[in-house]
């Protein structure tokens, strides 16, 4: 029989109402799992062990007396260290928060309290939760489990992890440039980052403050199957309306490359092998170029966020000359050519800002028009899989050419965020050596549970099985 820590949040589901297991059984071997492995891991910052055990006894206790408390009763999941939990330290990746115990969940993590989830702890993100690693002054860095020496992404680098390590089957995260899709496409996980406006984004940010970054910026799902994407999304926005669409139905428009940011060969393969796959499976797959223009996206991106960075910061860092310290020199050190146009955000007036916002609304528009023809838009993720731990800001490479640090990311993360769509990454195949390469899916803005439909389609299409890194061969 399959490990508990290897099952789907559905199975667990499932096998739990029908009395195949108990919830503490269950909540005992995903915390096993944890003991075993987070210190190789290090996915899981913080454990509500005693709680978790509480309401597991709690739950096979109502379900002995008839009383199933929702969807995911016992089922366990994690969620990222952004969001609050009533009496559990909450950080947001910020050192001035390192003790932090919030009096409330935040209702994305009560929702999926209220429907019977057993929350067993909080996973690692990276510093204000902005980098495509996950390496906190106060938790140290998080390592990929498909191979220790690799990062897991970022931001939500702890909830990808966690997944791909058996520690959790379900996670909640968060995305504004590629936090969600980054960690999903490197650790072999599915995620789903919202149509924007969907999910509140209440305790996400630390309390009495303001929430400056009212734009792009989403939270969502992230689980190993996109059945278990569909349950979360149940919970999470609203139960399933329709059957899923057939594949013949499905008309999918491919672009294998974005803003010019070329992939690498393995990358390259996969989404080719994914193209033929779908065609086979009688999917309409065509070859297009991108609908909207991505350097005018990702300036969008990088103006709207710069202006609502900067206005959440204190006043000296927000007027010359720490502001030009800060977004000149820190900023544009670390992420090159994106802070650069993070920085010029940064000094956007007003009325600048307004201007983004007009040109965030006309890429959205022109994403609608294109998407009127097409269901789904597939892209890469990234232009290549897990690189190895090194500084924020240190280049990269492509097919062994040296990229600056933000290069393979931000046409595919930040660019397709800018305009709020839904997007789907799914775990499509592996590199030469045994790394998980993802590919994003698009939809039309507010289809997300039609975006998910199709998703379980293309999963099985695809013949993708959830997968559990072996971590040394383990057997636990």
């Amino acid at each position: 029989m399959t490990a508990l820590s290897s099952c789907s949040a559905t199975e667990l589901a499932r096998r739990i109402r029908s009395h195949d297991c108990s919830v503490v059984e269950v909540v005992a071997a995903h915390l096993h799992r944890i003991e075993r492995w987070n210190a190789d891991v290090n996915a899981v910052v913080t454990l509500d062990v005693d709680r978790a055990r509480r309401r597991a006894r709690a739950a096979d206790r109502a379900l002995a007396a008839g009383r199933v408390w929702g969807p995911l009763h016992g089922v366990p999941f994690t969620v990222k260290d952004q969001f609050a939990t009533a009496g559990l330290r909450t950080t947001y990746g910020l050192p001035s928060y390192s003790n932090y115990r919030p009096d409330a969940d935040g209702p994305l993590v009560n929702r999926l309290r209220q429907a019977g989830g057993i929350l067993l702890g909080k996973t690692n993100l990276p510093l204000a939760a902005y980098d495509w690693q996950s390496r906190n002054p106060q938790f140290g860095r998080t390592n990929n489990p498909w191979d220790l020496a690799r990062t897991p992404g970022g931001s939500s680098g702890g909830s990808g992890a966690a997944l791909a390590a058996g520690f959790a089957p379900l996670e909640l995260g968060a995305d504004v440039a590629g936090s969600i899709r980054v960690p999903s496409h490197f650790c072999g996980v599915v995620g789903l980052r919202p149509t924007e406006g969907t999910l509140p984004l209440n305790g996400l940010m630390p309390p009495n403050q303001p929430r400056t970054v009212q734009h792009v910026v989403v939270a969502g799902p992230m689980a190993r199957t996109v059945e278990d994407l569909q349950l979360a999304w149940s919970v999470l926005h609203s139960p399933p309306t329709a059957d899923p669409p057939s594949l013949a139905s499905l008309r999918i428009a491919v672009t294998s490359e974005l803003g010019g940011v070329p992939v690498d060969t393995d990358t390259q393969r996969v989404l080719r092998e994914t193209v033929r796959t779908l065609r086979d499976a009688g999917c309409t797959v065509e070859r297009r170029s991108s609908p909207v223009n991505i350097d005018s996206a990702l300036e969008t991106w990088a103006h709207i966020q710069g202006f609502e960075l900067n206005a959440g910061l204190p006043f000296p860092l927000r007027t010359p000359p720490l502001r030009d310290v800060l977004w000149h020199g820190i900023i544009r050190y670390k992420f090159g050519f994106l802070g650069r146009l993070l920085a010029q955000g940064a000094r956007l007036s007003p009325q600048g800002y307004l201007t983004a916002l007009d040109r965030k609304k006309q890429l959205t528009e022109t994403l609608d028009t294109f998407l009127s023809s097409w269901d789904l838009w597939l892209t890469p993720v990234a232009s290549r899989p897990a690189f190895s731990h090194r500084q924020t800001g240190r280049a990269l490479s492509i097919e062994g050419v040296s990229v600056p640090y933000a290069l393979p990311f931000a046409a595919y993360n930040c660019a397709t965020a800018v305009t709020g769509h839904p997007i789907l990454t799914l775990p499509a195949g592996d590199s030469s050596d045994g790394l998980p390469i993802g590919v994003q899916v698009h939809a039309r803005s507010g289809e997300d549970a039609a975006l998910l439909r199709a998703g379980r389609q293309l999963a099985s299409a695809l013949d993708l099985q959830p997968r559990r890194a072996p971590l040394k061969n383990s057997v636990d």
